[in-house]
């Protein structure tokens, strides 16, 4: 989304803030400044009637080039919330479903994934047989959540600066401006008869993954006026609820402390952007860490960013 922002950050395509556990800065400044510009542009080359075939080759080729990983894992976690919302949220003037109709939406959505290898065509075959009932658990998980709420509300874009910046902070709660929902997925194992192990839930949110999501529901906190949030994990096997009330990291004065440090990551980047007039300057200001989750892109992907920064 484009809005107002100061020209040392829309020089950089870079409109708005976001969690910093989701990815390093690096990643982060790639994709805002080199990534999304050409993809946007190439999708503009392919929908406009009067584009060469030439233009619309190069589009293409960006398209090939730029494009980042889909799997079996995420496209499930998707097709869990599709369901949930039809089940749970009432958009406008149509009912929600019953639980066997949204259930069918999320499984057809998952079985239109085209999974990009033979290991993720395996996943997803699995996740298909858990999907069911993993929603399931979602819904229970997320109604004991939102046991309060007269009328549940679903994904949301919150937009607004934290104390000290110029640049606003952007996230997305999957339900009532506060709460997110998390799945967990089998994955194949050598070490059980089944060749499968099953995807844990947490006993609580201090493991490092975990805590990306305290930082993303703190996002939430710092814009909806300190409303208590809360994770649903599910799986195949069941489901766990934190709030405030069992979960010592979603407290506010906790919580206060993570949107310090989200702060003060986000003062740090926009010093970066001021400081740079130009994309080739703006990359010399920062390191990637190829070996983070966060850089597990397609190889023509990673080939780009490694040239940009002179990495073999």
């Amino acid at each position: 989304m484009l809005h107002d922002a100061p020209d040392w950050a829309s020089r950089h395509h870079y409109w708005h803030h976001s969690n910093p556990r989701s990815k390093d800065r690096a990643k982060a400044l790639y994709d805002k400044a080199h990534v999304r510009p050409q993809v946007n542009a190439a999708f503009e080359t392919l929908k406009n009637p009067a584009s060469t075939d030439a233009e619309r080759l190069l589009a293409k080729d960006v398209l090939f080039r730029l494009s980042t990983n889909r799997s079996s894992n995420m496209e499930a976690g998707n097709a869990t919330q599709t369901a949930c919302d039809l089940y749970l949220v009432k958009d406008g003037a149509s009912d929600t479903l019953d639980l066997a109709t949204a259930t069918l939406a999320g499984v057809e959505q998952m079985q239109s994934y085209r999974p990009a290898n033979d290991l993720d065509q395996t996943k997803k075959d699995k996740y298909l047989e858990e999907l069911p009932i993993v929603i399931e658990h979602a819904i229970k998980g997320l109604l004991e959540a939102m046991a309060r709420e007269n009328l549940i509300l679903g994904e949301k874009q919150l937009l607004g600066a934290l104390p000290g910046t110029a640049v606003p902070h952007m996230t997305l709660p999957d339900y009532a401006n506060r709460g997110d929902l998390k799945t967990k997925w089998s994955r194949p194992s050598t070490r059980s008869k089944s060749g499968w192990q099953a995807g844990n839930l947490p006993s609580s949110l201090t493991g490092m993954f975990d805590m990306n999501n305290v930082y993303q529901v703190a996002g939430f906190w710092a814009l909806n006026g300190h409303q208590p949030p809360f994770l649903v994990y599910a799986n195949a096997s069941d489901y766990r609820v934190f709030t405030p009330d069992n979960t010592p990291e979603l407290r506010d004065d906790y919580l206060q402390d993570v949107v310090n440090d989200i702060t003060l990551f986000h003062k740090t980047t926009e010093n970066i952007l001021r400081a740079a007039s130009n994309k080739e300057e703006l990359f010399s200001l920062v390191s990637p860490d190829f070996s983070k989750f966060c850089w597990n892109e397609p190889e023509a992907y990673l080939t780009e960013a490694k040239k940009i920064w002179s990495v073999s």
